[in-house]
């Protein structure tokens, strides 16, 4: 640290004689020139902290009904770009504990004070808060928006649910969903899509105020805490963010329109805990979805069947995974000319002990947004693998028949879903080229010049690669000659719409052509009728699965049919 820089210090000390003390003894210091600026309690404290301007604070642990470990705790603090040291006339270890456990740098008994303590506590101090500064920042915020992350969100909502008695106050939780996100990542791919939640994070800083704590919660989530129960204030914050969300998102030259809706919960009338509170507003989200998205609806428990069940079933889902409740079911893949089984892919399945059938389109989301996609990827490739294998044992399964597993675009880009894969394979001894990883092409692409280097990875062991869903993201020549993929799979919109459709008709053939011109197999699902069948064969179409066919099949009844080997049809 050099010895000419001029180090700003705010002193916050309920105590003039204390601050004229510490202020003395910076004066006697010899190694550099310090700046000082002195308050006197919490809510000056709370002032001097938004202010900044400042290298380091030396803060006081009483601070007249509150405590320094508070004001490090509050919104105020929450970017302080410089670190906190505190002090107490008590040389006390649970007050040690509990000021570096709420993050500050040094605990300092003020009997031991003096120039040479104080200037090198400052030094070290700074020095300690800039190494630590890149480490900190990524493990609390995230990395494409900047904002806080879900543990910093819930650490000082906590805080602020615990505030002592006196300054109990009413705040309000609002929690934000984009409305047609996914599109945009869908068709304009994922760099597209993190500059328009930069882009929304910007915005949700500038209308819910300087003092609210925001978070990204993943995905296109974002929740607030506003720190009042003021309901015309919460009003027109809520009517700024929706006008702000309604102005289009100007990115690389492109409008881009991203509302959003948005559910408020309030303390304590709706929840006494942070995850409560978070919950109940992102149900009140849901019946803003509901009522017709960029509008924003107050949490109501007698409306909250959504939240209820969703809270419900993702505490389910969990153990569901855990305790191998779930079950795969197998749908054939055929060829077209000789009824033959070529490819079985595994489909989960839930029955839920009270629900029923809870269909893969709500329970597979739910591990997506509840952070439990790998635990089910993990136990679903293990459970085909295994299954397909004592398939293989028993004599019933022919040797070219694939294996297809979904896999969920999040994997795409999840550095421990390689060696998840590498280490199944050589656990069970699961011929790799036997194995098919269905991704959805937006999955796979980081751009529309960038393709995903986890492809290559994947048939570095030897797995094959199949689009699934094909035609309906990037579809690009270009970027299929860059993937070493092995299968496309033609989306099954396409060919519902081939009896009356003339477009989805030429998209049929255009990709069935393609295909073939790429010497890649070609499996057409969701094939239901004679005449879509008949337009597959008609054009050349190899592979095909659908309820034509055969449905999803139990363990049982798929046995028997790999024991035929062959159908016409089993509907």
């Amino acid at each position: 640290m050099s010895q000419s820089r001029t180090i700003r210090v705010l002193i916050v000390d309920k105590n003039p004689e204390e601050r004229l003390l510490i202020a003395e003894l910076l004066a006697g210091a010899h190694r550099s020139r310090y700046e000082l600026t002195m308050v006197d309690g919490y809510e000056d404290g709370l002032v001097a902290m938004r202010k900044g301007d400042i290298d380091i604070c030396l803060l006081d642990y009483e601070l007249n009904g509150h405590t320094g470990v508070d004001l490090i705790r509050s919104p105020a603090s929450a970017d302080l770009d410089a670190p906190i040291v505190v002090m107490s006339g008590h040389d006390d270890y649970d007050i040690d504990m509990a000021a570096m456990e709420a993050g500050a740098v040094e605990f300092l008994p003020k009997s031991d004070l003096s120039s040479a303590l104080l200037e090198r506590v400052i030094r070290y101090s700074i020095q300690q808060h800039e190494s630590q500064k890149t480490f900190t920042y990524l493990a609390r915020h995230d990395q494409v928006t900047g904002l806080f992350n879900r543990s910093v969100l819930l650490e000082r909502m906590t805080y602020m649910i615990e505030r002592p008695a006196n300054a109990q106050r009413p705040f309000a939780v609002m929690y934000f969903d984009l409305d047609g996100f996914k599109t945009i990542n869908d068709s304009l791919g994922h760099s597209i899509g993190d500059k328009a939640l930069y882009t929304a994070a910007r915005r949700l800083k500038s209308e819910c105020g300087p003092d609210a704590l925001l978070a990204r919660l993943g995905g296109d989530e974002f929740v607030a805490a506003i720190d009042t129960g003021d309901l015309k204030t919460l009003h027109t914050i809520l009517k700024a963010v929706l006008e702000a969300f309604r102005q289009p998102v100007l990115i690389d030259g492109r409008a881009i329109f991203v509302t959003t809706s948005i559910g408020i919960a309030l303390y304590p009338e709706h929840g006494n805990t942070a995850s409560a509170l978070i919950n109940n507003a992102d149900a009140a989200m849901y019946l803003a979805k509901q009522g017709g998205r960029d509008t924003y609806h107050w949490y109501d428990s007698e409306q909250d069947g959504r939240s209820a069940r969703g809270a419900g079933l993702e505490n389910e889902l969990r153990a569901a995974i855990e305790s191998n409740e779930l079950h795969l079911v197998y749908q054939p893949q055929f060829d077209l000319d000789t009824g033959q089984v070529v490819g079985l892919e595994a489909l989960a399945r839930w029955k839920h002990p009270q629900l029923g059938l809870v269909p893969p389109e709500e329970f597979v989301p739910l591990a997506e947004s509840r952070g439990c996609i790998r635990a089910l990827t993990r136990w679903a490739l293990h459970t085909a693998c295994g299954q397909y294998l004592s398939w293989r044992d028993a004599g019933v399964i022919d040797s070219a028949v694939v294996l297809a597993v979904n896999v969920s675009s999040q994997h795409a880009h999840d550095e421990d879903f390689l060696p998840m894969v590498r280490q199944l394979l050589e656990r069970l001894a699961m011929p790799a080229h036997l194995l098919e990883l269905e991704f959805t092409e937006n999955a796979l692409m980081l751009g529309p010049d960038d393709t995903n280097p986890l492809v290559e990875q994947l048939k570095g062991l030897g797995v094959q690669i199949v689009i699934d869903d094909f035609g309906k993201g990037y579809s690009s020549l270009s970027y299929l000659t860059r993937l070493p993929v092995d299968s496309l799979k033609i989306d099954l919109s396409f060919l519902r719409g081939v009896a009356y459709s003339a477009r989805d008709r030429a998209m049929a053939r255009a990709i069935i052509a393609l295909g073939a011109s790429l010497g890649l197999r070609v499996v057409a699902e969701g094939v239901e009728t004679d005449q879509q069948w008949q337009f597959l064969v008609d054009n050349k179409c190899a592979f095909g699965q659908g309820f034509y066919y055969a449905p999803g099949l139990p363990v049982a009844d798929c046995t028997r049919l790999l024991q035929d080997g062959r159908v016409a049809r089993l509907n």
